[in-house]
């Protein structure tokens, strides 16, 4: 019985022995939840919208004054936000245009200002994941996954794989709807006490 316990032993090491180093080794992920309509901060609600990013303030639901801080469209009319996480006083997002392009967008909620922070062409939209002070991402269609700080530098290889929790907002009962009108896309901020214009986009 002993000598029987010694040789299965022995056929499980030998097995373990030649199996691929990778088996063991547990997959690095950076996983991140993200906003494709609303993201909600206090009394301050941010929407992808048609004309791009709207900063909202609302007061018990209702909307008290609104603008487009940055403006998707300035990629073309079917180019939109998406992916969204605010992290301090930035709103990173996901962007698609009417092309091949695709980039991750860095907008400073103050002013609107952005930098893109990294691009892709033919290769999908840019999944990504925030991590401490460092941006975890990869283009869909590509093996290559990057690591880059919050501001976009230090961009160098890495064996994390980013992986995004897409939800349509943070905040319960706020949502966007969006409507064709014509010529025009109109945006609509959904709240538990009803919806409301934020602006309207040429659809050509």
């Amino acid at each position: 019985m002993k000598k029987k316990f010694l040789a299965c032993i022995m056929v499980l090491a030998i097995a373990v022995a030649f199996m691929p180093a990778n088996t063991f080794a547990a997959s690095k992920t950076a996983t991140m939840k993200a906003y494709d309509q609303v993201i909600k901060s206090g009394n301050t609600v941010y929407c992808a919208g048609a004309e791009g990013l709207y900063k909202v303030k609302v007061k018990k639901g209702k909307v008290v004054s609104k603008k487009v801080i940055s403006r998707a469209e300035s990629f073309g009319a079917y180019s939109y936000y998406s992916g969204m996480k605010k992290k301090g006083s930035y709103i990173y997002a996901q962007v698609s245009t009417e092309g091949t392009p695709y980039y991750i967008d860095r907008i400073k909620t103050s002013s609107g200002a952005y930098t893109t922070l990294a691009s892709a062409n033919d290769q999908g939209p840019i999944d990504y994941a925030i991590k401490g002070k460092k941006i975890y991402y990869k283009a869909y269609d590509s093996s290559t996954k990057r690591v880059m700080k919050l501001n976009g530098k230090n961009k160098k290889k890495s064996s994390t794989k980013p992986i995004m929790k897409h939800k349509k907002s943070n905040a319960k009962g706020y949502s966007v709807i969006m409507k064709e009108k014509g010529d025009k896309v109109v945006t609509y901020l959904k709240t538990p006490k009803g919806k409301f214009k934020l602006g309207s986009h040429s659809a050509w």
